[in-house]
């Protein structure tokens, strides 16, 4: 297993001249300004609250490149808020730069995907969540926020600065299409297509609700027990 972790390794080395470069592009450059802005709050300035990541702890993972090579036992974590994974090494944490070898991750319990998908008619990428697969598919993003501290004012006590964590967007996919946003139940019957009459009646009799992941497991059941 560390051979396949330690293949991975040269395979990302191999990209460009410059480790650091080749790890991070662009969006890498982002993760270091972050890094830097949250040295500065936690040390300099001052303290900040929650996490820009979904689990801070590194976890051993499957990673599936763009040429479907696959490679196991690498320590990874999620950074929600920039939308990168991160390596951990033995000169710190790098992050990966999305789409050119983190194309799919097994991370434990989860299973992620980097995929263009639609988000309010707007096409967007990165990586979503598989929390139901078939047919139909539900994908699941996740989401932090970060707010700037905030100074004393009047009848306001000072406020730290956070990454906030917000509740995850739902998406569906058919087939091989793009995930949709499900904005509300019509963007869930418009995918359904002539399937969505009897969707619709399941969703009234058992009273689901969009925004509920558990619900829309049972939505997306249903769906893929139609024939």
């Amino acid at each position: 297993m560390k051979k396949i972790y330690i293949s991975l390794i040269i395979i990302l080395v191999a990209f460009t001249a410059s480790a650091q470069n080749l790890w991070l592009g662009a969006e890498g450059q982002k993760f270091y300004d972050e890094l830097l802005i949250r040295k500065a709050l936690k040390g300099e300035v001052e303290d900040y609250e929650g996490s820009p990541y979904m689990d801070e702890e590194f976890t051993e993972a499957i990673v599936i490149s763009s040429d479907s090579n696959i490679y196991k036992g690498v320590p990874l974590r999620y950074n929600v808020y920039n939308d990168l994974f991160e390596v951990k090494l033995e000169d710190g944490a790098y992050a990966l730069k999305r789409g050119v070898i983190v194309c799919e991750v097994i991370m434990g319990d989860h299973s992620f995907i980097y995929t263009l998908y639609d988000y309010q008619s707007v096409e967007k990428e990165g990586y979503l969540e598989i929390i139901a697969e078939g047919e139909y598919s539900l994908l699941k993003q996740y989401q932090v926020v970060f707010k700037q501290a905030e100074p004393v004012k009047p009848y306001q006590d000072a406020r730290p600065a956070i990454f906030q964590t917000r509740d995850p967007l739902l998406y569906i996919s058919h087939g091989d299409s793009k995930p949709v946003f499900v904005r509300n139940k019509k963007y869930l019957l418009d995918i359904a297509g002539d399937k969505g009459k009897a969707l619709n009646d399941f969703i009234k009799d058992n009273k689901l609700k969009m925004r509920s992941q558990e619900d829309m497991i049972k939505a997306v059941e249903f769906l893929n027990s139609l024939k």
